[in-house]
């Protein structure tokens, strides 16, 4: 694993896909301030704009997302969360059947990659939509838990998750800028400027 370089591994398990084993790995310290909060930006918007991904359930996710600080509730499993989420996340046991893969590395530049692992050619479009669904929320959970204890960081991911909930898909972001978008996105909330990937 190079330095600069964080990965995350979403694998579905159970019947339903409700369950999720999150490898997430990264360096302790960053070219850019708040990685998890970037990553997460780059992971959404990736799949909202996913050609396989319904509109119906990008919008979902916005409304949801719009929430803002109410989301601390619904991501820490509190009994009055204004929703449930719709997977679990579980200890990480390898690769079942379906997964999303991805990657950023933060050196010059912001380098990210994005890959399926199992959805076959015949696999159903529903399945997939709701993997997504579930992914996006795996990994706004996943943020959550690495800066919890960063009472700024959270209200930075708070920000960012707002933010998203207010764009307009295939107007204000797509397949083309989804990349571009997430990190003006990330940028705005966090006030980093990604000057460390000079350094």
């Amino acid at each position: 694993m190079y330095h600069n370089d964080l990965r995350s591994e979403a694998a579905f398990y159970g019947k339903e896909s409700d369950y999720i084993g999150h490898l997430y790995i990264r360096p302790e310290t960053m070219r850019i301030q708040y990685p998890d909060i970037l990553f997460f930006c780059l992971y959404t918007l990736r799949l909202m704009t996913d050609k396989k991904v319904s509109l119906k359930t990008a919008q979902s996710v916005q409304q949801k997302l719009g929430l803002g600080k109410e989301l601390t509730k619904v991501v820490s499993w509190s009994e009055d969360r204004p929703f449930s989420l719709p997977a679990r996340l579980i200890d990480y046991t390898g690769f079942k059947r379906d997964a999303f893969s991805a990657s950023m590395m933060a050196d010059k530049c912001i380098r990210f990659r994005f890959g399926r692992l199992g959805f076959g050619f015949f696999s159903s479009s529903k399945h997939y939509d709701d993997c997504a669904e579930k992914a996006i929320y795996g990994m706004l959970e996943t943020a959550y838990e690495k800066i919890k204890n960063d009472s700024e960081g959270l209200d930075k991911l708070w920000k960012s998750a707002v933010a998203i909930s207010c764009l307009q898909l295939g107007a204000n972001v797509n397949r083309g800028n989804f990349q571009k978008t997430a990190e003006a996105i990330y940028s705005e909330a966090t006030g980093d400027d990604f000057s460390g990937l000079a350094q």
